[in-house]
C-alpha cells in the first residue's frame, strides 16, 4: 500500500487528525503515533517538532500541502497526527525508517 493510501484509511476511521492546534493537543495527551509535518510549513514547525521530541513521538518531514489536499480531499494542512499504533507501523514502514526521527533532531 502506498503512504496516501494508509493515510486515507487514517482518516475514513477516524485516525487522523489535521492542523497544528489538534496535532499539539494529541501529541500532549499522548494520542499521537505518528506526526507528519509538510515540507512547506512555517516556522511554527519548530513547537511541533520540540513537543514531538519531549513525548518521544516519531516524526517525519514529507510532501507538501498540495499533495495532501489532493489525496485526502480535506482542507490543506501543514500537520497531521496519526492516532493508530498499526497505521502508524504501516507508514513508518512505507516511508522506510531513515525518514522517521525520534528525539534526536539537529539545526532547528
Amino acid at each position: 500500500m502506498t503512504f496516501y493510501t494508509l493515510l486515507g484509511f487514517a482518516k475514513k476511521s477516524n485516525k487522523l487528525v489535521s492542523g497544528m492546534t489538534n496535532c499539539l493537543y494529541a501529541i500532549r495527551k499522548k494520542k499521537a503515533r505518528l506526526v507528519i509535518i509538510t515540507e512547506d510549513a512555517g516556522i511554527n514547525r519548530k513547537k511541533v517538532v520540540r513537543e514531538c521530541q519531549s513525548q518521544d513521538i516519531p516524526f517525519v518531514e514529507f510532501g507538501n500541502r498540495d499533495e495532501y489536499l489532493k489525496f485526502l480531499g480535506q482542507n490543506p494542512a501543514c500537520y497531521w497526527a496519526v492516532l493508530s499504533q498499526e497505521i502508524a507501523e504501516g507508514l513508518i514502514r512505507e516511508l522506510g525508517k531513515e525518514k522517521v526521527r525520534a528525539k534526536q533532531y539537529g539545526g532547528d
